[in-house]
Order: structure tokens, then sequence, then C-alpha cells
């Protein structure tokens, strides 16, 4: 999914990239106008994938609407990987995702889905977990409550392991720590 694949070795540069590409796709959410080239929600995670592991210094935050310039600590090294992998599941329980995974949908008579798992907000500090995803356009970016997801009155959008549509939580390659 992701456009150049990396690999990062260590937990420091894991944490920095979760905290950043969790941060960026929340940021488009609050964004007053939507990003050039970002039609859906694979074009958002691309983004925010590619942005995350840039130096986050004032030439780039200039180049890029942010609500805020948090004070993080960038990723410092990492490699590019010759072969593409695709992200690996890791459960089909919403509670072991952490901030950076990607809840995944099949949904029968639509495109398949998926969303963004932040967990806890960076934009506006809550104690809630929260999930980013885009519906029909750019300018159609959602923040929802994983709580209020599991509570949805459409039983297919609803994380939970007895659900057929939902595929379950899925990890990018570049924070597997199994490289």
């Amino acid at each position: 999914m992701a456009a150049s694949p990396a690999r990062l070795d260590s937990p420091a540069d894991r944490r920095a990239f979760r905290r950043w590409f969790t941060f960026l796709a929340e940021s488009r959410y609050y964004a007053r106008k939507p990003l050039r080239g970002v039609s859906d929600a694979e074009g958002l995670l691309r983004w925010a994938y590619r942005q995350a592991l840039r130096p986050h210094d004032e030439t780039w935050f200039k180049s890029v609407e942010l609500p805020i310039l948090p004070a993080m600590p960038s990723v410092r090294n990492w490699n590019l990987v010759p072969d593409s992998s695709s992200p690996t599941l890791i459960s089909r329980d919403v509670k072991d995702a952490q901030p950076g995974d990607l809840l995944l949908y099949r949904r029968s008579h639509l495109q398949s889905h998926l969303m963004i798992y932040i967990g806890e907000s960076q934009v506006v500090p809550s104690p809630k977990k929260w999930v980013i995803y885009m519906a029909k356009s750019a300018k159609d970016i959602h923040k929802l409550c994983v709580d209020s997801l599991r509570e949805d009155p459409s039983p297919e959008w609803r994380p939970t392991p007895d659900n057929p549509e939902f595929l379950g939580v899925w990890r990018l390659d570049i924070l597997s720590d199994n490289l």
C-alpha cells in the first residue's frame, strides 16, 4: 500500500514513525482544504507514510498545512526495502490495534475500505481511541471514536471478530520489528 517500502531498524524510529504517521493522518481531518493528489483512503495513507519519513523542519512545515507543529523527533534512519511486502494481519480484535495500524473491511457490494487507527488524539487531547477514514472524496475525511464504531447502527462497520466484513487489524511492514 505504501509507495516506497521501507524498514525501520530501531524501536525509537518506529515510535517516531507511528507518532508522525498518525498525527499527519489526523491533521487532515482538521485541514481547511484537501491535499492535491489525495482522493481516497489509500492516497491519504501513502501521503502520511511519505511525510512521516521526512525531516520535520521549518521548510517542511511551511510546505504542509498542519494545525500545529508538534515537538516530536523525526525518523532518523530508514532503509528502502527492495521487495514490497503487504501489511500483516495482527488480530481480528480492535483492542490489539496500535497507533498506525489499519482496520480493513471487505464490502461485498462496495469497494474495500480502510481506516487508520490513531489511538489517542495528538491534536485534541482525549482519552478516547480514534480512527481516521476517507469516505467519498478528499473533502470527506472523518474522525470517529472506536467506541462509536463498535456501536455503529450498521453491523458491517463494527470492528468485531464476528463481523465477516471486518478483515481485522493490519500492521504496515515498516512498523514490524521482525524484519
